[in-house]
């Protein structure tokens, strides 16, 4: 619904990435270069993967597990995504006091940021999953129920985190309807053969041609839609926290003095959209390990699809790291301490931030869904790469949280970037092996590699020069 609204936020949008792209034009060619390569190479990777798969589609839980992979991750994200948002303090006394309400306003700052990432990650998400089901019975119509069902999926995982924040606000508002969506959620799916998909239990029987695909295509664009508008009309009408009684401030040292590490630390920490995000992601972890535990999956399959789940929401803690800095980048630059301390401090409480829920969630899913070492190791290497291309995008789309949108501004550069890293250790990381490197000095490099870019990126948002 076009007004004027709608047109002054996008366009503050819009010229918001329009000076980012300007600022770095090279880093922003050839990462919008890498993702409109992306889907070609999914295609090739989707096929493989469909073939290797196709003889163990009869089992009903690998069908299961090929759809809770992308479903839990997306639900994930949305989880995250609805902690992260604001309240209604963020839309300014100007659009408080006006005659637009609170969900007009709040779609107008979310229109831009998700056509972007629309446009970064929709490409590759239908690449992969209709290469993926055109070697399985379900055929390509089954892919495309699959990528509309993770699509579904980011709502579900909001209107989740909107249901937990009723919780913690202790308000009855949309406690109920959440409550009994979820229970319809999982009695639809138990009666449809998958407590955990839901509605989307169809998606799987229909890969494994058990179902028909256009059946399952159909009931997945009409879950995403409602979803969708469910998750608005609640954001849109949530409840404020409530204010908390002023303490006095207390000394974490006795001298008064903290490290620069642990002032960065408690910079970042002291974010509830970062302390939220964390919880969810130990939340879908859980979730995902009694999903792993209780299924037919062979060992591994529980501990990464626990993991990987939890990991996206861990990642907002370097997601707002850069924005943290950059707000008194000026104390940082005059601060006493070296500048590349500050940078190190940064990268280190990104990744020790992002890592912490997932080690926690780890240790349970190893202890109730079995794990062994490879696995620990794919997953290390993934929560390093992970969080330092989430630091790469906080620092090219500082996360603020002054406005609606904004961090939705931020997942979809995260979005566009993880879609190149993942492309462009696809093309160099096999060819480092092809010369007789091992796997594991491969990893390294990678991870250095993307760890030294994280270092520099945030440097130069904070305005401190390499050294």
């Amino acid at each position: 619904m076009p007004s004027p609204l709608f047109d002054a936020v996008a366009s503050c949008h819009v010229r918001r990435l329009r000076g980012l792209v300007a600022a770095v034009p090279l880093p922003a060619a050839a990462v919008a270069m890498l993702v409109l390569a992306a889907p070609i190479a999914l295609v090739r990777i989707g096929r493989v993967v469909g073939g290797e798969l196709a003889g163990a589609m009869g089992a009903e839980g690998v069908r299961e597990a090929v759809v809770l992979g992308p479903v839990l991750a997306a639900a994930m994200a949305g989880a995250a995504l609805a902690l992260s948002l604001p309240g209604a303090a963020a839309l300014g006394p100007q659009i408080s006091a006006g005659p637009c309400g609170r969900r007009a306003a709040l779609v107008a700052g979310l229109v831009v940021p998700t056509a972007v990432g629309c446009l970064a990650v929709l490409p590759s998400l239908f690449a992969a999953c209709l290469a993926l089901a055109s070697a399985l019975p379900g055929g390509p119509v089954a892919g495309a129920a699959l990528a509309v069902a993770a699509l579904a999926a980011v709502p579900a995982g909001a209107l989740a985190a909107e249901g937990w924040l009723t919780v913690i606000r202790r308000t009855r508002r949309h406690a109920v309807a959440i409550l009994g969506g979820a229970v319809a959620w999982v009695a639809t799916g138990a009666a449809s053969g998958s407590a955990p998909l839901g509605p989307l239990a169809p998606v799987a029987a229909a890969l494994g041609g058990s179902t028909s695909p256009w059946l399952a295509l159909a009931l997945a664009l009409a879950v995403a839609p409602t979803l969708g508008l469910a998750w608005v009309a609640t954001a849109a009408t949530r409840a404020e926290p409530r204010a908390r009684t002023s303490r006095p401030p207390r000394r974490l040292v006795p001298g008064g003095h903290l490290p620069v590490p642990a002032a960065v630390a408690a910079l970042v920490t002291r974010r509830s959209d970062v302390r939220l995000a964390a919880v969810g992601a130990v939340g879908f972890g859980i979730a995902g390990t009694a999903i792993g535990s209780l299924g037919s999956s062979p060992a591994p399959g529980g501990f990464l699809l626990a993991t990987t789940t939890a990991l996206l929401g861990a990642t907002v803690c370097s997601l707002a790291v850069a924005g943290a800095l950059a707000d008194g980048g000026w104390l940082w630059r005059a601060a006493p301490a070296a500048r590349g301390l500050t940078v190190a401090s940064g990268v280190g409480v990104g990744l020790a931030g992002s890592a912490l829920p997932v080690v926690i969630v780890g240790v349970g899913a190893a202890a109730f869904a079995g794990a062994d070492w490879p696995a620990v190791g794919v997953v290390a290497a993934l929560v390093i790469a992970g969080s330092a291309a989430a630091l790469v995008s906080g620092a090219v789309v500082p996360w603020r949280g002054k406005g609606v949108g904004d961090q939705m501004a931020t997942f979809a550069a995260f979005a566009a970037i993880a879609v190149a890293v993942s492309l462009l250790v696809g093309l160099i990381a096999p060819r480092l092996v092809s010369f007789g490197l091992p796997d594991a000095v491969v990893v390294g490099v990678v991870c250095a590699a993307l760890v030294g870019a994280a270092g520099f990126a945030l440097g130069r948002r904070c305005g401190i020069p390499a050294r």
